[in-house]
């Protein structure tokens, strides 16, 4: 299994231990990924938002900029994306 390491909460010593260990790599004390591995480093090489239900559709519709400016206002202020808030509503009134 890959590990994630996230260096920036790592110790000094954590790095420099982590450092020596590179260091002792070589390809022959390598081995090819496994089926598994495999899988997780694709996944990890992904670009792109993660998929949600069926995936995300880019549209491009035509908002009145006040309209535009309140909603825009509403999303910063509860912390949410304009496509956020845009799904959102539309979830509620198809939900209604």
């Amino acid at each position: 299994m890959i590990q994630v390491i996230n260096l920036k909460k790592m110790t000094k010593a954590d790095l420099d231990k982590l450092y020596e260990e590179a260091e002792k790599l070589t390809f022959d004390n390598t081995r090819p990924l496994n089926a598994a591995e495999r899988r997780q480093l694709a996944r990890a090489a992904r670009k792109g938002r993660p998929r949600i239900g069926a995936g995300a559709k880019r549209i491009n519709i035509t908002v009145e900029q006040r309209l535009l400016g309140k909603a825009d206002s509403y999303a910063k202020k509860h912390g949410l994306t304009r496509a956020a808030l845009v799904a959102e509503g539309l979830k509620r009134i198809l939900a209604a």
